[in-house]
């Protein structure tokens, strides 16, 4: 790799299908797992931060091998690097898949089909308008509620010390879910909230599974409220009066 070599945002094995199909088991995102990334990256001679690259078995098996001598001792491997011996399984000696890297996770979608599917995979399950927003859903109690009546509907409150990370969803019927089984019981009182972001903000955030497949939401650090609020198209609703 080349010393000006620039980090991606994320990589990704894909697996080839039918035509123009690719299976995305796993991203991996590099500030989670640079690790991983890097020892990807490092086997390919990867020289830019975005680009699908064909990887042979033999590939994969010095990725697997150079990622368990960067991985220090007394560490468990990265559950998500398991994926890895996952698809090696997958891949005969003879074949092989596509490592895909991208520079940013707001890339638009490019012609390679590889790195399309990578896209799609990260930005799963939303509601994306025709006219660039997002819509997000959230969850809220009466405390929250009555911060955001002062705001006239406008803006997010900073979150408190105790919450690093601002969670809106990426369903109505999860964020019910939550409302009922968490809001409820801890003040008395649940409401859901409708919002639309510009989405081009939106996909800087990879879409995040918290539990069953409708259980998708978005981990945005507490330091990033600001911005939230700067790409809020419109106001905050409440969609269910709780």
């Amino acid at each position: 790799m080349s010393s000006e070599w620039r980090v991606p945002a994320a990589c990704a094995l894909v697996v080839p299908g039918e035509g123009t199909e690719f299976t995305v088991d796993r991203v991996h995102l590099c500030d989670e797992e640079p690790l991983t990334v890097l020892a990807l990256a490092r086997v390919l001679g990867l020289s830019e931060p975005t680009g699908a690259i064909p990887l042979a078995a033999a590939d994969l098996d010095a990725a697997i091998t150079l990622l368990a001598e960067l991985e220090h001792e007394d560490e468990p491997l990265h559950p998500a690097a398991r994926a890895w011996h996952y698809i090696r399984e997958r891949i005969p000696d003879g074949a092989g898949a596509v490592a895909v890297f991208v520079e940013r996770l707001d890339l638009e979608a490019p012609d390679d089909p590889a790195t399309s599917a990578v896209l799609a995979h990260l930005h799963r399950g939303r509601v994306e308008n025709a006219d660039g927003t997002t819509i997000l859903w959230r969850p809220v109690g009466p405390a929250e509620l009555e911060l955001l009546t002062a705001s006239a509907m406008r803006r997010w409150p900073p979150r408190l010390p105790d919450q690093p990370i601002f969670y809106p969803v990426l369903n109505e019927p999860y964020a019910r879910q939550i409302a009922e089984e968490w809001n409820v019981p801890a003040s008395g009182s649940g409401f859901v909230t409708r919002f639309e972001v510009a989405t081009t903000f939106a996909r800087r955030y990879p879409t995040r599974q918290a539990g069953g497949p409708q259980h998708l939401e978005l981990w945005i650090p507490a330091s990033d409220i600001d911005d939230v609020n700067r790409h809020l198209r419109g106001r905050i609703d409440v969609v269910d009066p709780g």
